[in-house]
């Protein structure tokens, strides 16, 4: 149900900043700026060329997520490549296409900005429109930045193609920029309730207030290290969580899983996604603009085209998995349970398989476990192609937001007040947002005879939505799995009391068991982890690494955190003492050192562009 399709803004950038090409020849297919920017329609045009700017394989599509961030600790890649194991130079294709992406899109905002206010239309329809492009302009400078370091700044359109000298811009005065490019658009955009455009991919205003939240941790942290800036930060995530004399506009969905599953299946939920990058259609035809991150590389392996191909190329780490909290009392084998359901979603326990009709097929190595966020088993649009997807992918989510501000708040102010912000993502992980779900269902009796697992029932106790399934061994029921702890939902009915369990058929009999519900308080963070800043800060990063993990932030998290190359070098040592039989696990952290803070400036520019200066170590 994608409510926005994309018309390409087909336009030739005639020597765009620093990152395009001299022009030998007279181009043949230019469209007139000044003839063109004339009506609103032309101007929503120019708009979405913008947005289509990030929806590219050389950026968001696939670049960016699984060139540059598929390597942390935690995820690595299957397959090594020298891009995506840091092992790239000045000369790397994907890192040129992702620069030259991003200063396309800015190319394009600064020609639509300097051609919006000649337009006669309604002003609170321009206003959003040059308050869309303010903010992709920043936030594509935010992109560049945040991974090059200083960059050419330019906020005019180019006007001739010898204009290719053009330096460096320092960090600072580029950030500069692009909370002013932000902030000038939050001003002229609108609520999620007062535009339905939220609901297509397009940016409202809390979405702009969540980015400049990230903007300024970003600042806050290495290399600026401009600490003043987390008490921004938490000025601008308050404004999304705690709104001066209005109601919160974003909540928590109560299922995690259900946010990724709502991506596969074309539906929107802005209370959660904030914004979200729009992909669609199956390349049969027409217009088409398909991801192959979510889903295809960063999914779960299957060759079957009818549930949907992935190469599985994402693995999680044993780090990650090894994160979430496992249920002591658990008979799982060789895993126990965990009480948080984001683990066995994030660390797919299964594959689809290698042959041409899906199989599932448990998956028991910690190490080998495919990147499971995106599944494509629950894709609506149908034929599936092989090597793109429709799921969008969220540059915001609201869980992001809590996390951010409990970041900052702690900076600020200490774990007091902090803490609670943290606990709301974690309730949600445990599924105990709303109300009190199924936590263990311990066998009292395995009973003997059981030829075949009996079916477990679930009844009464409040709740409803429950289900598990029982293991045997030698004619005995040796444990149960909880296959989902309740329903998941903001009105429930969740569970005021343990149910009643019943096992049936299987062919034996006497077995019982008892269920345990949860408490309230089972997801908060304990004495010690918010009894300091600094411990409080080490128990968000850890959340961060659970909640956002594959979603392309966790390199950059380590990096403003001061301690990248330390951080993989850690893990390195994690990996080389539990690496189990899985293989390229360490490719990635045995490559990364001090120059891949930043990543290179494209040679082809460094040739064009006389006053760009490289990098340290390229």
């Amino acid at each position: 149900m994608k409510l926005i399709k994309y018309f390409y803004f087909t336009m030739l950038v005639a020597a765009a900043t620093s990152c395009q090409k001299v022009l030998d020849t007279n181009p043949t297919d230019f469209i007139n700026p000044d003839a063109y920017y004339k009506t609103p329609e032309q101007l929503q045009s120019a708009l979405n060329g913008i947005y289509n700017s990030l929806g590219t394989q050389e950026v968001y599509g696939n670049n960016y997520l699984y060139m540059f961030n598929t390597n942390t600790d935690e995820s690595y890649g299957r397959i090594v490549e020298l891009t995506t194991s840091y092992q790239y130079d000045a000369a790397d294709p994907k890192n040129e296409l992702f620069w030259k992406g991003l200063y396309v899109g800015i190319e394009r905002a600064n020609l639509l900005l300097s051609k919006v206010d000649n337009v006669t239309m309604d002003q609170t329809a321009k206003d959003v429109i040059k308050g869309q492009a303010l903010f992709l302009r920043g936030f594509q400078y935010f992109m560049l930045v945040s991974n090059y370091g200083d960059v050419p700044l330019i906020l005019t359109p180019t006007k001739s193609v010898t204009e290719v000298n053009v330096a460096r811009t320092p960090m600072k005065d580029v950030y500069a920029q692009i909370t002013k490019d932000m902030i000038d658009a939050e001003a002229l955009l609108q609520t999620q309730t007062a535009t339905v455009l939220g609901a297509g991919g397009k940016v409202t205003r809390t979405a702009v207030q969540g980015m400049l939240a990230r903007v300024y941790l970003y600042m806050a942290g290495f290399p600026l290290k401009d600490t003043e800036k987390y008490k921004d930060a938490l000025f601008w995530a308050n404004k999304v969580v705690n709104p001066t004399g209005s109601t919160p506009e974003h909540a928590l969905n109560p299922d995690y899983r259900d946010v990724f599953i709502k991506y596969a299946r074309e539906q929107y939920d802005v209370k959660e996604s904030m914004w979200e990058l729009e992909f669609w259609g199956n390349n049969t035809g027409g217009v088409n603009l398909g991801n192959t991150y979510t889903g295809r590389f960063c999914g779960i392996t299957c060759n079957d085209a009818n549930k949907g191909f992935s190469s599985g190329s994402v693995n999680a780490t044993r780090k990650l998995y090894a994160s979430y909290q496992v249920n002591p009392l658990s008979n799982d084998k060789p895993n126990k349970a965990s009480f948080d359901w984001r683990r066995d979603w994030n660390c797919a326990n299964y594959t689809w398989g290698t042959g041409a009709t899906a199989k599932k097929t448990n998956v028991t190595g910690t190490w080998v476990m495919n990147a499971g966020k995106w599944r494509r088993e629950y894709e609506v649009v149908n034929p599936k192609d092989k090597n793109y997807t429709s799921q969008n992918f969220a540059f915001l989510r609201y869980s992001d937001v809590l996390l951010m501000l409990a970041e900052a708040e702690n900076e600020v102010n200490g774990p007091a007040n902090a803490y609670q912000y943290v606990n709301l993502v974690r309730k949600r992980a445990y599924g105990i947002l709303y109300g009190n779900v199924i936590k263990h269902i311990a066998v009292t009796n395995g009973g003997s005879g059981y030829t075949s697992a009996p079916t477990v029932t679930i009844n009464g106790g409040g709740g409803s939505g429950a289900t598990a399934e029982a293991t045997i061994s030698d004619g005995s029921v040796t444990g149960i799995t909880i296959t989902s702890p309740g329903t998941l939902t903001v009105g429930g009915p969740y569970y005021t009391s343990a149910p009643t369990v019943t096992l049936i058929g299987g062919g034996g009999t006497g077995a019982n068991a008892t269920a345990i519900i949860t408490e309230p308080d089972d997801a908060d963070l304990s004495a010690l982890q918010i009894s300091s800043k600094s411990e409080l800060l080490e128990a968000i990063k850890e959340e961060r690494l659970r909640e956002l993990c594959f979603e392309g932030l966790r390199r950059n998290d380590l990096i403003r955190w001061g301690k990248f190359v330390e951080d993989m070098k850690s893990f390195l040592a994690y990996a080389n003492s539990n690496a189990g039989t899985a293989t390229n696990i360490t490719t990635a952290a045995t490559k990364v050192s001090a120059r891949n803070i930043f990543m290179p400036i494209p040679i082809h520019d460094i040739q064009l562009n006389n006053l760009l200066i490289q990098n340290p170590g390229y």
